[in-house]
């Protein structure tokens, strides 16, 4: 049975200069039939019982306190249960009424995108927010009662220096009270204002030095890694993350927001204007049982725990070794990947080199047995 779901809210107010997701200027009348069309949506899915539920986009708290309220309330029979529920924000929308909302609906988690705490970088993303403008806002979130707190950042931007992407991970990691941070390495979408400009990335090995500089960084400071791009104090890794991770299936609801069954994937169109009209008419893609092996074996080896013999032979029917042996044996004397009886998960230069990794498995003709 499906037990997680993702909300796509495609509002912002502003546009940032990296991102190419689904997202348009916040007007408060769109909104107001968006959240008619979300309405109409929920009760077409029927969704069972939730025990993460997880609201993006966009940015949710782009929504005025109202709206934001009706949201959460479209979303009351199915999250009773609920063990994590999150919401993304922006540090300069999310208003202490916002807050109270948030908590008063059983929203136990906000991911704050900060990107970054250097004025100039900042600026050229089109964020508006400082250094203290996040310590403030942090500090509220847990004065509304809300203690699991996750930052987004992204190095590699143009421009940004090892030396500058050091300085905010000590100021994170020695100023905020957060308990998990996930890391994303640029990558200048066409589409995107970067795109469009010709923006190069930077250079490769400066953006490996940055990646492990922050490994080594936060894990002096508490933080483990369990995702390639993910971090967490003790016990607050993402369950909602985990769900993708672990090859399970979710719901996908909202304007440009797609979903997974035991049959393959769906993505709800991307028109806002179709989707207002005529609700979430969705495109399906059926996946083969080698698709579908590829694909857990791509999201579980992300994770440093790796893949479960015991969960791909349950989804299956068949022992991992079985079907992908040579392979497996092949990375495990190259270094990359490790294997007990349990589970197979990449070792640390694997995880360094995971998209090889993965070419392999890809073209493995084994699969298809």
């Amino acid at each position: 049975m499906c037990k997680a779901a993702y909300l796509h809210v495609p509002f912002c107010q502003d546009i940032c200069a990296y991102c190419d997701f689904f997202r348009c200027r916040y007007h408060v009348g769109l909104a107001e039939k968006w959240l008619a069309a979300i309405a109409k949506e929920l009760t077409k899915k029927k969704l069972s019982p939730l025990t993460t539920m997880y609201i993006g986009g966009g940015t949710p708290s782009a929504l005025q306190s109202q709206q934001l309220e009706t949201l959460l309330s479209l979303l009351v029979p199915y999250t009773k249960e609920v063990n994590e529920y999150t919401i993304e924000a922006n540090v300069e929308s999310l208003t202490d009424e916002k807050l109270d909302i948030c908590q008063r609906y059983g929203v136990n988690r906000i991911s704050l995108g900060v990107q970054s705490l250097q004025p100039s970088l900042l600026n050229q993303m089109h964020r508006h927010h400082t250094s203290e403008d996040v310590l403030a806002c942090i500090k509220r979130i847990h004065a509304h009662g809300i203690h699991n707190i996750s930052i987004d950042m992204i190095y590699g931007l143009p421009k940004q220096s090892l030396a500058m992407w050091e300085d905010d991970l000590h100021t994170i990691v020695s100023s905020f009270p957060i308990q998990h941070i996930s890391l994303y390495g640029l990558t200048i979408e066409p589409h995107s204002e970067f795109g469009r400009q010709g923006i190069q990335n930077i250079d490769e090995d400066i953006e490996a030095d940055m990646y492990d500089l922050a490994i080594t960084l936060l894990q002096q400071y508490g933080f483990q890694q369990y995702e390639i791009s993910n971090f967490a104090k003790p016990k607050y890794a993402s369950l909602h993350n985990q769900v993708y991770w672990r090859y399970e299936d979710f719901y996908g609801i909202g304007c440009g927001a797609s979903g997974k069954d035991k049959r393959g994937r769906y993505e709800n169109t991307r028109n806002l204007e179709t989707y207002l009209q005529q609700g979430a008419s969705s495109v399906y893609k059926k996946l083969d049982t080698k698709a579908q092996m590829f694909e857990m074996i791509m999201m579980s080896l992300r994770m440093k725990q790796g893949i479960s013999r015991q969960a791909f032979f349950e989804r299956f029917g068949k022992d991992i070794s079985e079907v992908y042996g040579s392979i497996i044996e092949k990375q495990k004397e190259k270094g990359l990947l490790l294997v007990d009886e349990e589970k197979i998960w990449a070792s640390e230069r694997g995880f360094h080199l995971l998209n090889d990794v993965l070419v392999e498995f890809l073209g493995d003709d084994e699969a298809h047995g």
